[in-house]
C-alpha cells in the first residue's frame, strides 16, 4: 500500500491573490516562487500561521537568490537591487533548490515529514490529538463552549492544508507549561517553553507585489554576525534530526534567526489515504534553549534590569498607534525590527519602489502559557518610504514623520483624557456623596463605547493627517473627536439634572491637560 503523501512543493496549499487582489486558486511552493511576480498577496486565514509562513518563504526567497548570507552591507544591497530589477525568481534556481532536497517538503513523510519530528511516534506513550493542534478548538479539560463545540470525543480531522497552516503556528506561537509526555533516552518530560513569537506582533514590510514583498522581507545577514559562508540549515535542510538533549547551540544565520528557535515538536497523523490529518502528537522539542537570535521583525524594548525584550502584542492598541516608533531610528530603550535599517534611502533601494512599500502587522495577544485572547491583522498606506536614516535629510520625509509623531501623540493625548472624563464622571453621578473617588461604582457601560467610538474615527483622521503632505499637524481634530465621543455615550442620561451637571464638569476636563481634582462634596481644588 502507498503511504500518504502531501507534497508541499507541488499540492496547492497557499492561498493567494492576483495582481488585483481578488482570490486567486491556492498554489504549492514551487508555482508561488515561479509565478510571485504576478501575484499580490499571500493571505492565509489564520493570522498566527501567516507570521510563521512569512518566515519560511523569506528563506526560501533568500535561498534562491543568493541573498542568505553577507558580510558587507553595500555589496548585498547592490545584490538585492540586481534581484529587483530581475522582476522574479528565477526558475532555474527554484528548480534546483527543491531538487536538491527531495521528499523534505512533504507533509507526512515516513522519515523526514516537513517541520516534523518522526521519532515521537516511539518517544510519546500516546497523541495528543488533532483538537491540540487546532487553534481555536477545545481540547483536554476545557469546556467545549469555549472553541466552537469541539470535543476530543468525536474530532473533526483536518484537511492537509489547514493542517499545515495549524503546524506552523504552533511551531511559532506554541503555549508553554503541560505537554504530552515525550521521553528521550530515558528521560521523561511534560512540559515546554513558550514557542519563539508567542504573545508578540510582527511588522512585514510590502511590496507592489508578493516577489517584491519576499525580496524586501529578507533581512541582512550580518545582522546576525555570521562568518561569511556560514549558513545554518533549515528544518528541512539538515542531514538529521537534532538532539532534544543536546547541548545549546548559539543560533546563525538566517534559518537560525526565523525558524530554528521552535520549543514544541509535533507530528501529523494522517488517515490511511493522506486525504485527512485525523491525529497528531503535539510536545517539547528540546530541554535547554540558548539565548535567541533578535528577530528581525518585531520591535524590542529593554527592561529596567537591561534585558531586551519583544513588545507584547495588544490586540486593543491599532498598529498606527506605533508607526511614529517604527520609523523613527532607535530611541532611548525602544528598537525598531532591525529590518528596517536596510529599507531606508541608503539601502539603494529604487524610488519607485520605497514610495509603495507599506508595512503589515500580524499579531496574537497571549499570555505565555494557554490564554489566547486574540490574533489579529493589519496593513498600512505606503508609509515606510518615510524610514528616518541619520544620513537622509530629505525634507519631505522630516515633514512627515513630524506630522505622523504630533498626530499620534495627540490622539494619545485626547484618548487619555476621555479615558478619565468618563470614568470620572460615571463614578460621581453615580456616588451617593458625588465624589468620583469611589470604586465601588467601577467604570460603567460609558468607558468602553466611548473609547470603541473614539479610536474607530481616530484611526481614520490619523491616516487623513498623515498621508497630507500639506498638513501641519492634528490641529483640534481628535479634541472634536473626543468630545463627539463623550457626547455621544453621555448624552442620553443627562435628562437627570444632576447627571447632566457632572457630565457638563468632566466635558471641559477634555480640553485641559491637567483637570482639577473635585472632592467628594462637588468642590474644585
Amino acid at each position: 500500500m502507498t503511504p500518504p503523501s502531501y507534497d508541499l512543493v507541488t499540492r496547492p496549499w497557499l492561498p493567494v491573490r492576483t495582481a488585483d487582489g481578488t482570490p486567486a486558486p491556492q498554489v504549492g511552493l514551487r508555482e508561488l516562487l515561479y509565478r510571485a511576480h504576478e501575484f499580490s498577496d499571500i493571505e492565509l486565514p489564520l493570522p498566527p500561521a501567516s507570521a510563521q509562513l512569512w518566515r519560511v518563504l523569506t528563506l526560501l526567497a533568500a535561498r534562491v537568490t543568493g541573498l542568505d548570507c553577507g558580510d558587507d552591507a553595500a555589496e548585498w544591497y547592490r545584490a538585492r537591487r540586481g534581484v529587483l530589477e530581475a522582476g522574479g525568481f528565477d526558475r532555474t534556481r527554484v528548480d534546483a533548490y527543491f531538487s536538491g532536497l527531495p521528499n523534505r517538503f512533504d507533509l507526512f513523510h515516513p522519515e523526514r515529514p516537513w517541520s516534523q519530528d518522526p521519532r515521537l511516534r516511539e518517544q510519546c506513550s500516546k497523541t495528543s490529538g488533532v483538537n491540540k493542534l487546532a487553534w481555536g478548538r477545545t481540547a483536554g479539560q476545557n469546556q467545549v463552549w469555549l472553541g466552537g463545540h469541539h470535543h476530543d470525543l468525536a474530532p473533526v480531522p483536518l484537511l492537509p492544508d489547514e493542517a499545515a497552516w495549524h503546524l506552523l503556528a504552533t511551531l511559532g506561537y506554541g503555549p508553554s507549561g503541560r505537554c504530552t509526555s515525550r521521553t528521550v533516552d530515558g528521560r521523561s518530560e511534560a512540559n515546554s517553553t513558550a514557542g519563539p513569537l508567542r504573545g508578540t506582533v510582527s511588522y512585514h514590510p510590502l511590496g507592489r507585489n508578493l516577489f517584491q514583498s519576499l525580496v524586501l522581507n529578507i533581512p541582512f545577514g550580518s545582522d546576525n554576525e555570521d562568518e561569511p559562508g556560514d549558513v545554518e540549515p533549515a528544518p528541512w535542510e539538515r542531514d538529521g534530526l537534532p538532539d532534544p538533549l543536546g547541548a545549546p547551540e548559539e543560533s546563525t544565520g538566517l534559518a537560525g534567526t526565523l525558524l530554528n528557535q521552535a520549543s514544541h515538536a509535533v507530528l501529523l497523523v494522517p488517515d490511511p489515504g493522506g486525504d485527512k490529518v485525523v491525529d497528531a502528537y503535539v510536545t517539547w522539542s528540546r530541554r535547554d534553549r540558548p539565548v535567541p537570535p533578535t528577530d528581525p521583525y518585531l520591535i524590542h524594548q529593554t527592561s529596567k534590569d537591561g534585558r531586551r525584550y519583544a513588545r507584547p502584542a495588544d490586540a486593543a492598541r491599532a498598529v498606527w498607534r506605533d508607526l511614529d516608533s517604527l520609523l523613527s531610528e532607535d530611541i532611548r530603550d525602544e528598537f525598531r525590527p532591525r529590518l528596517f535599517d536596510h529599507l531606508t534611502k541608503q539601502a539603494r533601494l529604487s524610488e519607485d519602489l520605497r514610495k509603495g512599500m507599506r508595512l503589515r502587522a500580524f499579531g496574537f495577544d497571549q499570555d505565555g502559557q494557554t490564554r489566547d485572547r486574540q490574533w489579529f491583522t493589519a496593513t498600512t498606506p505606503p508609509v515606510l518610504r518615510w524610514l528616518e536614516d541619520s544620513s537622509d535629510t530629505s525634507e519631505e520625509a522630516v515633514r512627515a514623520r513630524l506630522r505622523i509623531r504630533l498626530a499620534r501623540r495627540s490622539a494619545e493625548s485626547l484618548g487619555y483624557r476621555l479615558r478619565k472624563a468618563l470614568t470620572d464622571a460615571w463614578k460621581e453621578g453615580n456616588s451617593p456623596s458625588g465624589g468620583s473617588a469611589r470604586t465601588d461604582t467601577g467604570t460603567g457601560p460609558w468607558l468602553r463605547r466611548g473609547l470603541s467610538h473614539y479610536w474607530s474615527t481616530a484611526e481614520k483622521e490619523f491616516w487623513r493627517i498623515a498621508l497630507d503632505e500639506e498638513a501641519e499637524g492634528p490641529g483640534v481634530s481628535f479634541s472634536r473627536l473626543a468630545l463627539a465621543a463623550y457626547d455621544e455615550v453621555t448624552g442620553p442620561y443627562c435628562s437627570r439634572p444632576r447627571v447632566a451637571a457632572v457630565v457638563e464638569h468632566h466635558r471641559r476636563h477634555l480640553f485641559h491637560r491637567n483637570p482639577a481634582r473635585r472632592t467628594d462634596r462637588g468642590e474644585t481644588s
